[in-house]
């Protein structure tokens, strides 16, 4: 009995010895956090996607720090943003067939009846195929 007893005390000192090396082998720096707009910003570009024809590459990229839809041809540097959200900002979009439309989804202030859009890349006019109220587009 008395040499049970003594087993656990040494075994609960032999632990309380092995935290406080720990702890004190942990030091005292801070560990620097990350800052929130690593995590949680905007990307610089995200989700490329090359035309059907493959002349043309489309991403995902801010604008006044709002997400948008941007085309360049393929081999040239000739960037520009294809569309003109300044609220919420496109994180679906994809290409049309015949590769001079980009089509995107987009809610209105949040609702999520998502609508569909499409931007005519040479005229650079937006048209809202799904005009409808209270209705969600699936693609």
């Amino acid at each position: 009995m008395r040499r049970s007893k003594l087993l656990w005390v040494v075994g609960a000192i032999l632990l309380c010895a092995t935290i406080v090396v720990f702890i004190s082998s942990c030091g005292t720096s801070e560990v620097k956090l990350i800052p929130r707009e690593v995590i949680f910003g905007n990307p610089e570009k995200a989700s490329p996607q090359i035309s059907p024809d493959g002349t043309m590459l489309a991403y995902i990229a801010p604008v006044d720090n709002v997400l948008n839809v941007w085309v360049r041809t393929i081999g040239a540097e000739d960037d520009k943003p294809v569309t003109k959200d300044d609220d919420r900002g496109i994180r679906i979009y994809f290409w049309a067939a015949d590769s001079k439309h980009v089509m995107y989804l987009q809610d209105v202030g949040g609702n999520e009846n998502w609508r569909l859009y499409g931007v005519n890349l040479v005229t650079n006019e937006i048209r809202d195929y799904t005009p409808f109220e209270e209705v969600q587009v699936r693609v």
